[in-house]
């Protein structure tokens, strides 16, 4: 794992250090009540970076930390490899692809990790040149491997499981 994170740390600066790329930072800020099974709040902090490779690809990495009130944290990683699928004026369709890494920390158990791949369908629109509102949809394919604290290691294989028109998470993007 630490050599594959290595790796594509040094792509991203590598590919930085062409002053052409147009670079963004930016994420989203989620909360909710009374969100799962015990009717506790979830906060979702994700700041994102990324840089565009040419006008159909570009590259980024999300980092977030849920808290579900007295019952869980979690961590994750998901660098990606995004592709603009189309343009119209101000606005982009765009599909993430991604490997990710999440460590699940339940309150009073040990920590479970998983791995895996996603598919992300999102949309931005561009308020001005250097600021853009976005929102990604839950993924629309996802294959997960769980390497719990307790049991067997499972593997999952999601196509349009969690998506859904009504779960999409908003933030901003600051262009570079």
């Amino acid at each position: 794992m630490k050599k594959i994170l290595l790796s594509m740390v040094a792509l991203f600066a590598a590919l930085t250090m062409n002053a052409q790329n147009e670079m963004y930072v930016g994420g989203t800020l989620n909360f909710q009540t009374k969100a799962n099974a015990a009717n506790k709040s979830i906060i979702t902090v994700a700041p994102e970076i990324g840089m565009s490779l040419n006008e159909q690809f570009g590259v980024g990495a999300v980092l977030s930390y849920t808290a579900s009130q007295d019952v869980y944290n979690e961590f994750k990683i998901n660098p990606y490899l995004r592709y603009n699928a189309l343009e119209i004026g101000k606005v982009k369709v765009f599909v993430d692809g991604g490997i990710y890494y999440i460590n699940h920390k339940p309150k009073d158990a040990d920590a479970d990790n998983y791995f895996g791949l996603n598919v992300t369908p999102g949309i931005s629109y561009n308020l001005t040149d250097h600021i853009s509102i976005v929102a990604h949809a839950n993924p629309v394919f996802n294959v997960s491997v769980s390497s719990p604290a307790v049991g067997d290691s499972q593997t999952q294989i999601n196509l349009l499981r969690t998506f859904n028109v009504n779960t999409f998470n908003f933030g901003f993007y600051y262009n570079f």
